[in-house]
């Protein structure tokens, strides 16, 4: 293109900040980072692009250059082009067209980013000279070097002061997965490795030997298994297809040559041993898995490079996952579910059943084919592929040109390298999905290739219209006010939302909650945009997390949040999670109405949503283990024996189904059934704390109070004082109706000591002493009770409990030790001298708090305690 060199320097450093968008690092709420990326990206693509409109259409004062038309040529960006053309079709028609177009915050993907990473790659091929290609490459090894160092300092946990450290799964360094960071790391191999090939300055090969053994290593410790095959493939098309013809070879034999090559016949002997190096070392780790598992360096190969654990995760995991996606492609062939809708159809299709773990999520099948096929249709997917046949082919035609040498020279290699990284990155594909940083970096070498491929033709220049209608200033004023509308709505309000409810979500993780809902209720969700499903489900997890904190007002945030999820449902309704959050912010709702005809609206409220739910995704069991909860609401302990069953039906591995249908079955009187499913349950893994109280609750009913305490007792006393109270009030009860006094009578002092003014706990621990009189727990219960400052308080009859119970147990020091201060509480000093110098005699290390206690007498006992002790 025929630009000034302010323009282009414009466009170029407009490239440079796009290229380090994967390392930059924004502070922690502007989450999640690809989401924060997409946006800044788009915001940069669109200022391009309108600079560069208004420079061609309203200043007229640059020309664009094309190269001649030739369809072989222009083939690979015309199917590309067939091939966004087909996504939108697919989003017309979409399930969910506003997520087809936006995508989810959490993948950053949608067609919209889609189309403007489309964009940067014609951008690419257009504007960027040969010059600003090394400059380009230049900053991706900068980012790239960045990006090795900080996962190299995540993986061995260094520098512990300044980085976070990552100890748990493989390093993702600033890209937030591993898998991606390997992905992207593979481009920069094969670039740094070309380059070292290239570079004839002993300097240089030994800067780009370094870069390329740096990202080697850096996707060796990503422990991505795709990556690694992907990396294998790519290196084996490298050598086994090097373009060395006889006149390269005749070439790199002069020693003024610009390459030395390497001899065919060598290079097909290194990719061969490449290939054996590679069988040998999988056969090594998985023969001597002790090597790597004594060496922490070589740990993670062992446990990559296991093909036991290999075939667990294709069988177990990918093949069933591929297996629903067939069936939902089946559903929908011509133009699938709709750009980012997998989950739609995956969810219909979904069955536990197979999976080592029954409640898998996944929003992506894992696989580019199948991806595309199940979101945008059959005839989508075979664009796609032809898409990378066309360009490979032409590619491959630039390496066999018999042209000018100097071009050959230039490019040759590159485009080989070319190939061998798209290779690669298609294998790994084959087994994951993209990211932005994947995205940006292979839609740039897509630039890069059309920049390759129209390089050698012949050049058009299309000068600017000279037709004043677009110098209109009504024109311009239009043109701007949309581009600021589409940055305001579709970007900048979605990133500021964005950064506040992340803010509010890591509060509410790290339990600050008070804080979390004053941000998050300071926004009116309902129109948060483009971010309103997103933002709405985060705030039903930030009220599910912290409710507890302010109880009182648990009713008010359900109700808030039951309207918010409708509003997300009508922007989402094919998303099964929306109605099942509905379904149990409902039941919540339920659960605390006291109006029975306002609890029963709400129980059948929240069943037509779990019911919705179940429809959109018949094999999510969570659905069915909440509609047991609004039979138990209900009391309805028939239905909610039946909806147990059925959700057992669907996979017998998920304990939440046991344990509502044991619940059920006690509530019937079915008291040994339901206490195998409640055993079934725990097995399971269904094993939390607040669920104790609906078992006890259950064996309640049934007048079974063993059963009933044995639930009980696996509480945890809350630490509110007041639920703490009534938690050891209600175990006092229970062990009172087991028959189990003593206990009962030692818990209730646990309710004293907490609410000394309760006026239910002495009248309690009387009638204990009622049912077991000589009871000497029961009576140093009550005596306790008297003892203590408060309006309980009577110092006589505490003394008489303590003197008659001393009588029984001489040597019981605790009776001891009370009597003690109550005789000096009550002045008498020669009864506390007595019996504190009896302490001493019985209990030798109470001698130091004892005679601190004699010195409090007066002067004359301790007088007397020293000649006593010297006699």
């Amino acid at each position: 293109m025929k630009i000034n060199n302010n323009i282009n320097q414009v466009l170029f450093f407009g490239v440079c900040f796009i290229l380090f968008l994967p390392i930059i690092v924004l502070p922690p709420d502007f989450q999640p980072s690809d989401w924060t990326r997409s946006i800044l990206f788009r915001i940069i693509i669109t200022a391009l692009v309108s600079f560069l409109f208004f420079k061609f259409f309203y200043k007229k004062s640059i020309s664009i250059e094309l190269p001649a038309w030739n369809k072989s040529l222009y083939l690979p960006m015309l199917i590309l082009s067939v091939f966004f053309i087909t996504l939108i079709i697919a989003t017309i028609f979409s399930q969910d067209i506003s997520f087809s177009i936006f995508g989810s915050p959490l993948r950053a993907g949608g067609v919209l980013n889609l189309l403007f990473f489309f964009i940067f790659s014609i951008i690419l091929a257009l504007f960027i000279d040969k010059n600003h290609w090394e400059k380009l490459f230049n900053i991706l090894f900068i980012t790239g070097g960045i990006t090795s160092l900080l996962a190299i300092i995540q993986y061995f946990n260094l520098l512990k002061n300044i980085f976070i450290s990552y100890e748990e799964g493989s390093t993702p360094s600033f890209l937030g997965n591993s898998t991606v960071l390997a992905i992207y790391m593979l481009f920069l191999t094969f670039l740094a490795f070309v380059f070292f090939i290239q570079k004839q300055k002993r300097r240089e090969k030994l800067l780009y030997g370094a870069l390329f053994l740096l990202f080697i290593f850096t996707i060796f410790i990503t422990g991505s298994r795709a990556a690694y095959l992907g990396l294998l493939a790519g290196f084996l098309y490298f050598f086994f297809f090097y373009p060395a013809t006889n006149e390269i070879q005749a070439q790199s034999t002069e020693k003024s040559g610009k390459w030395h090559y390497l001899k065919l016949k060598t290079l097909k002997i290194i990719a061969a041993s490449f290939l054996i190096l590679a069988i040998i070392t999988v056969l090594f780790f998985n023969f001597f898995p002790q090597f790597g598992e004594k060496n922490s360096f070589f740990k993670i190969l062992t446990s990559r490079l296991s093909i036991e654990k290999i075939a667990m995760d294709i069988l177990g995991t990918r093949l069933p996952v591929w297996k629903m996606t067939l069936e939902a492609i089946k559903d929908r062939p011509l133009l699938g579910w709709g750009p980012e809708n997998f989950y739609i159809g995956f969810e219909k299709y979904y069955d536990p059943t197979p999976f080592s773990h029954p409640v898998l999520l996944w929003d992506r099948p894992h696989n580019i084919i199948l991806d595309i096929a199940v979101s945008s249709g059959i005839f989508s997917l075979l664009i796609y592929l032809f898409f990378w046949i066309s360009l490979f082919w032409q590619l491959q035609k630039i390496k066999h040109i018999e042209k000018n040498a100097d071009y050959y020279d230039e490019n040759i290699l590159k485009t080989h390298g070319v190939q061998s990284m798209f290779i690669g990155y298609l294998i790994v594909l084959f087994f994951n999905f993209d990211s932005f940083a994947s995205y940006l970096i292979s839609f740039f070498f897509i630039g890069y290739s059309f920049y390759l491929i129209s390089n050698r033709e012949k050049r058009l220049i299309i000068l600017p219209l000279r037709n004043v209608f677009f110098r209109k200033k009504l024109l311009v004023f239009i043109c701007f006010t949309m581009v600021i509308i589409f940055l305001w709505f579709w970007n900048i309000k979605p990133l500021y939302l964005g950064e506040k409810i992340t803010h509010a979500k890591n509060l509410s993780s790290e339990r600050r909650c008070k804080k979390a809902f004053d941000i998050s209720n300071g926004e009116n969700w309902e129109k948060s945009g483009v971010l309103r499903p997103y933002a709405i489900l985060m705030y039903s997890d930030i009220v599910k997390s912290c409710a507890f904190t302010e109880p009182e007002k648990e009713v008010e945030y359900s109700k808030k949040v039951v309207s918010l999820l409708k509003i997300a449902a009508d922007a989402k309704p094919k998303f099964s999670r929306i109605w099942l959050f509905m379904g149990s912010f409902t039941n919540v709702l339920a659960a605390r109405e006291e109006n029975p005809d306002n609890k029963n609206t709400l129980i059948k409220e929240a069943i037509e949503n779990l019911q919705k739910s179940l429809q959109l995704s018949p094999g999510r069991q969570e659905s069915l283990a909440e509609t047991e909860k609004s039979h138990l609401i209900a009391q309805d302990y028939s239905a909610m024996k039946k909806t147990g069953e059925d959700c057992i039906a669907i996979d017998p591995r998920f304990g939440e189904c046991y344990w509502y249908l044991g619940l059920a079955q006690i509530f019937l009187n079915e008291q040994e059934e339901g206490k195998q499913n409640i055993d079934l349950a725990i097995a399971n893994g269904y094993n939390y704390n607040p669920i104790y109280k609906q078992l006890a609750v259950a064996y309640m009913s049934q007048k079974n109070w063993k059963e009933a305490v044995l639930a009980y007792e696996k509480l945890r006393p809350a630490n509110d004082t007041s639920a703490a109270a009534s938690y050891f009030a209600t175990l006092a009860f229970l062990y009172d109706k087991a028959g189990n006094y003593e206990k009962a009578g030692l818990t209730a002092i646990e309710v004293f000591k907490l609410q000394p003014e309760n006026p239910e706990t002495l009248p309690f621990i009387k009638l204990l002493l009622g049912k077991r009189p000589n009871n000497p727990i029961l009576n140093s219960s009550l005596a306790f009770i008297y003892f203590k400052p408060g309006p309980k308080q009577e110092l006589s009859k505490a003394r008489a409990i303590y003197l008659q119970l001393l009588s029984n147990d001489p040597n019981n020091t605790e009776y001891l030790s009370y009597l003690i201060l109550i005789h000096h509480q009550l002045k008498e000093h020669e009864m506390t001298y007595l019996r504190a110098v009896q302490l001493i005699r019985l209990n030798p290390p109470s001698k130091i708090g004892m005679e601190e206690l004699i010195k409090t007498l007066p002067s004359g006992y301790w007088e007397r305690y020293l000649r006593e002790t010297q006699q």
